[in-house]
């Protein structure tokens, strides 16, 4: 009997941005290509969302110079409260040399962003 190996499923994502819009955009595509990701509207909400909920892999997105320091101060808070949680960051070229502080950056363009996770996380 040969039975189909297993696809890894998507680890539950959490993402926020400096930018509701952007951030409600990169949702729907995320979950368009099946990844499980909860949204959250800003960085505030989802420091509330990240307590509440153990998301695997937590994603920041960073569109303005001046959102970085809050980011960076979100990843560190999230990192204390379990250093395995994988935090990352969807950022610009511009802001990959701003100090950002994660376990990785990846792009914001949503087919790219797709691509990227599934090459990182192996996940089909």
């Amino acid at each position: 009997m040969h039975t189909e190996p297993t696809r890894p499923e998507s680890p539950l994502i959490l993402l926020a941005s400096d930018d509701p819009r952007l951030a409600a955009d990169l949702h729907l595509a995320l979950r368009e290509q099946n990844f499980a990701v909860e949204f959250a509207p800003g960085y505030v909400e989802m420091e509330g969302l990240a307590d509440a909920h153990e998301h695997a892999i937590v994603l920041l997105e960073v569109s303005r110079h001046q959102s970085v320091e809050a980011a960076v101060e979100l990843a560190l808070r999230i990192k204390r409260s379990n250093a395995n949680r994988f935090v990352g960051y969807l950022a610009d070229s511009i802001l990959l040399n701003s100090g950002l502080a994660g376990d990785a950056i990846f792009p914001r363009n949503p087919h790219d962003l797709t691509l990227a996770l599934r090459n990182h996380f192996r996940v089909v």
